[in-house]
């Protein structure tokens, strides 16, 4: 069972990132001749490589903003459930209304992240002069989207009635969980980015 669990999560692992690394393959050599240095040569001019690695982390969670609507749609059906069988109550519609903008917004700050990449490689100087406002604000909702998150997976798990059982499971394991996983990557990516900023500036 545990082997089996394992070699899902690897086999996963290396699915997720056919695509960001089939894109950096593209796009970094193209890039390489706008990191020229004095006294370098062909074969060893390349971006830094927190530039490089910060740009093939853009592609591995930008990859996710399509995928990561899925979440906003989850709650939708379990608002509908919840009408449908008539156990609503205004707190659990307001925690799944709040968790499916929680993903949305994720959803949102993450389609930006592969233009990004894109312009990190290729040394574009507007982009490089606004990464570290850009890393800043990205920082700050994301540590938000967690505190928001945390905050509701611990009202639905201590306080009594706060939700049905069923839809605080569903809305902790199949929403709120993934939401603080995704929010805790882009987190360290905000940082990372912030790190590299100054490398990637002309």
């Amino acid at each position: 069972m545990r082997i089996g669990l394992t070699l899902g999560i690897v086999a996963g692992l290396a699915l997720a990132s056919l695509l960001p690394t089939g894109l950096f393959l593209y796009v970094e050599p193209r890039g390489r001749r706008l990191w020229a240095r004095e006294g370098d040569t062909p074969s060893t001019r390349r971006a830094p490589a927190l530039v490089r690695g910060t740009a093939w982390l853009s592609f591995l969670l930008g990859q996710l903003a399509i995928p990561w609507l899925l979440i906003p749609a989850v709650c939708g059906g379990l608002l509908y459930l919840q009408a449908r069988l008539g156990i609503w109550k205004p707190i659990a519609m307001a925690s799944t209304a709040t968790a499916g903008v929680l993903a949305l917004v994720q959803a949102a700050l993450a389609l930006r992240l592969i233009p990004l990449g894109v312009r990190l490689l290729m040394r574009d100087e507007r982009s490089c002069n606004a990464a570290a406002s850009r890393a800043k604000f990205a920082g700050m909702v994301n540590a938000g989207i967690l505190t928001g998150a945390g905050a509701l997976g611990w009202a639905m798990g201590n306080v009594p009635k706060f939700v049905h059982p069923w839809l605080g499971t569903a809305l902790e394991w199949g929403v709120l969980r993934p939401e603080m996983i995704f929010g805790g990557a882009c987190l360290v990516h905000a940082f990372v980015l912030a790190q590299c900023a100054r490398a990637a500036r002309p």
